[in-house]
């Protein structure tokens, strides 16, 4: 592809930076490194623990996590100096895995657009062992393939593409082979290490290095948010031992329809309703030009999706038929009915209390795993109900809400008596002649 040069060699450059002198954290006012990192300023504005560990290889690079962001810098410039390797690879995966969420913010005053997160990212395609094997015929077979040439020869555009691709159907992600997908996947972030370990005489929407080009730091982030996504919604699934059970229950979500008359429950519905647009990786992606600022779902999908898409879906929410709109956002709308019925007979959040959504999974992964009541848990798009570290069910939030009523004995003290005499009580129409305050 060209002249290949190392870009954060490059990126050293045009900050400003001079070369590093001396490889580690050893050397003088000069000692750089290939993150642009000034390791000597850098100890001393703060305190690190990590220089009385230092890693020497890639196996010692395994065992070895650090925690705080000084040590996770120094750190991923040791494991930057380890090369290629398939074991050094797999700690910053590991590193990655466990502090996404802290390093997507900014770098002060050293590369524009850049976060540390993404410095751990380069740190991983560092090591990265390239391989562009795969099984194409299962890729085809899974809608998974946009460009039919080798995946050497691939355009950025033709990366990105495959990734918005696999993103839109990585709901389904559980259900495929592991091995082949893991493999595919390996590829993509190997065409991924070509575009961003190097410069390109040209690459679209690149940003112009002399008379060469560079890829820009929000495809960087393209890739990252979608590394990490794909992995840690993996990793999430498999943390539970899973056990199939169904609960037949009375038509509750038909009956609290009749919440649809009031303008202020699909008002509320429509921000939930957005929540379920974005595709794994937007956020990051929309949010990238303004980091530390925050990013609303609806400007995610602004960005992301055409204007048209957002528009239908108000107009759906807001003045087509209860059971229409049921139909389309079920998910969306069967969580407002089970909110809206906590808040007016308990006077409790259900969904702060008792569910769990996969954008914040990874956070509270342990907490749900060892809560002393049952939890509902959001992955791939459908629900589970985790209880006593052992996950029940995985669908609808209509099949997976009886299962957990039926788990629950009194969660934090509320009494579900009459829930349950609704859900799994002789069946009444009665019920629907009411409604019910609506205060959330």
């Amino acid at each position: 592809m060209g002249v290949h040069r190392h870009f954060l060699q490059k990126e050293n450059h045009v900050a400003g930076v001079k070369p590093r002198v001396s490889p580690g954290v050893q050397g003088g006012s000069n000692d750089i490194s290939p993150l642009g990192i000034n390791v000597s300023r850098l100890l001393k504005m703060y305190k690190s623990t990590y220089l009385s560990v230092r890693i020497h290889t890639p196996e010692e690079a395994l065992d070895i996590t650090p925690d705080t962001n000084v040590d996770i810098l120094l750190w991923l410039i040791d494991v930057y100096d380890l090369g290629q390797n398939a074991v050094s690879a797999q700690a910053v995966q590991k590193l990655i895995m466990k502090h996404y969420h802290t390093l997507n913010e900014r770098v002060p005053g050293l590369l524009p657009r850049w976060t540390k997160g993404m410095m751990a990212w380069v740190t991983f395609l560092n090591a990265l062992e390239p391989s562009y094997e795969f099984d194409k015929d299962w890729v085809v077979e899974n809608n998974m393939l946009i460009s039919p040439e080798s995946p050497e020869l691939w355009s950025i555009d033709d990366l990105l593409t495959t990734l918005d691709a696999i993103a839109m159907r990585w709901k389904n992600a559980y259900t495929l082979t592991r091995v082949k997908l893991q493999q595919y996947l390996h590829c993509l972030w190997s065409v991924a290490k070509r575009f961003t370990m190097h410069l390109h005489p040209h690459i679209q929407n690149g940003l112009k290095e002399g008379s060469l080009m560079k890829i820009h730091p929000k495809q960087i982030m393209a890739c990252f948010s979608r590394f990490y996504w794909f992995n840690k919604t993996l990793d999430l699934y498999d943390l539970y031992d899973r056990e199939e059970k169904t609960v037949e229950c009375n038509p509750f979500f038909k009956h609290e329809l009749r919440h649809f008359i009031l303008r202020k429950f699909r008002d509320e519905l429509l921000t939930d309703v957005w929540n379920t647009v974005p595709f794994y990786g937007d956020v990051e992606i929309a949010g990238h030009e303004s980091l530390g600022e925050g990013l609303s779902t609806y400007s995610c999908i602004y960005k992301r999706h055409p204007v048209c898409i957002l528009q239908k879906i108000q107009q759906r929410v807001l003045y087509d038929k209860p059971e229409d709109v049921q139909k389309v956002h079920s998910t969306a709308v069967n969580l407002k009915i089970i909110q809206t019925y906590f808040a007016n007979n308990h006077k409790i959040d259900f969904l702060k209390f008792f569910v769990c959504y996969e954008r914040n999974h990874s956070k509270h992964w342990q907490a749900v795993k060892e809560s002393t009541v049952p939890v509902i848990v959001q992955s791939f798009g459908k629900f589970s109900v985790v209880s006593n570290g052992k996950a029940y069910c995985h669908g609808k939030i209509e099949a997976v809400f009886p299962v957990w009523v039926q788990l629950a004995e009194k969660p934090h003290g509320l009494d579900l008596t009459e829930l349950k005499n609704k859900l799994f009580g002789e069946s009444s129409s009665s019920s629907s002649s009411t409604i019910y305050e609506l205060e959330i």
